[in-house]
């Protein structure tokens, strides 16, 4: 039987930009919440215990009995790194399958599960359909980075899991490509020349970092089942993403090949581009949200051109270095805010950090 309301919820990865800002959302809505990660949070919150706890060991199954965690969301899962390191596999799969056996039995008190995927799932080439629903990830769609393949394995344990444990309601989010300041795709829109791959200008949709926590905050308090994508409405042309950031397109990398011209963009700019973005970037990609909305009645407040607004108005905010106590971080970011909302003409009430 599954309880009504969550009470005792567990976040892994909840010390990066998007982890906290779900914890911040979901603690007032709790009596009990519960954060682990290998690093220190990037802000305070003293209604959520935190523990310094890695889903790559098996402690986290115990982490989770211990603590009579009911609801677990797993957040702990590389996207934007470049390399394909056995430290990124480890932690999307061998974290994931962890978390899972954390989640399984008799003895678990966990009903329910969210797990953070991600678009990326879907990869991204030259035959790709103008849309992807949430059932085109199987056999059929072969190859891909190492961050695809291994969100689809991470993915099928999910699928398995959820198969055999009945009393856990299980829910996947395959959040939309993001452009906060710690993202890859960030980094590289942010160039004052931009290298493009030569001959395309695909499309891209994004999911702005308020809705992407609000959707996995909304499927940890809910009773929503399945995998759902989730990101904002409409695209834009990288050409076009482009242009809004201020820069300028060079069309100068080979689009095929393109750990080659991953490399001398590496070496051009310092931005180490994953796999997964190149392919992004020369074919594009853009998911059916139409589920999400139909079982959540809900849907991302930001379009994807909203999106990309929304981050060149702060594109010229200063770069804050999280310093210790986590409170000053907090301070800083407060007064950033402020700043640009004075600039925006935004009330400045609307900003505040929330406690």
């Amino acid at each position: 039987m599954i309880s009504l309301r969550p009470r005792r919820v567990l976040i892994t990865g909840v010390s990066n930009l998007l982890g906290a800002e779900v914890a911040r959302r979901l603690a007032p809505q709790v009596p009990f919440l519960f954060g682990c990660d290998v690093a220190d949070p990037v802000s305070a919150l003293e209604d959520m215990d935190f523990v310094h706890a890695d889903t790559r060991h098996v402690v986290i199954g115990k982490l989770i009995r211990q603590l009579h965690i009911d609801t677990v969301v797993h957040m702990a899962v590389a996207v934007d790194s470049a390399r394909e390191d056995r430290a990124a596999h480890e932690t999307n799969v061998i974290g994931t399958m962890n978390v899972l056996i954390g989640c399984t039995g008799p003895a678990s008190p966990v009903e329910r599960l969210v797990v953070k995927s991600s678009q990326a799932v879907y990869g991204a080439g030259a035959t790709d359909p103008s849309f992807f629903s949430v059932e085109m990830v199987g056999a059929e769609r072969q190859g891909g980075s190492f961050v695809t393949r291994d969100l689809r394995e991470m993915e099928q344990l999910v699928g398995e899991f959820a198969d055999r444990s009945s009393a856990c309601r299980v829910t996947v989010l395959r959040l939309g490509y993001r452009v906060a300041e710690d993202t890859k795709l960030a980094k590289y829109l942010l160039l004052p020349i931009v290298p493009t791959f030569a001959g395309f200008d695909p499309r891209l949709q994004l999911l702005h970092e308020e809705d992407a926590a609000e959707a996995v905050v909304r499927a940890a308090m809910g009773e929503h089942a399945g995998t759902y994508n989730v990101a904002g409405a409409g695209v834009v042309l990288v050409s076009q993403a482009i242009g809004i950031m201020g820069g300028r397109a060079a069309p100068v990398l080979f689009p095929y090949g393109r750990w080659m011209a991953r490399f001398g963009l590496r070496a051009a700019t310092g931005i180490d581009l994953p796999g997964h973005l190149a392919d992004l970037l020369t074919y594009g990609s853009v998911a059916d949200c139409s589920r999400l909305a139909a079982q959540f009645g809900w849907t991302p407040a930001y379009s994807t051109r909203a999106v990309m607004d929304a981050f060149a108005r702060g594109k010229e905010a200063e770069v804050i270095e999280a310093p210790s106590p986590p409170q000053e971080y907090e301070l800083q970011v407060y007064l950033q805010r402020r700043r640009r909302a004075e600039r925006n003409r935004l009330p400045v009430d609307s900003l505040a950090v929330r406690r």
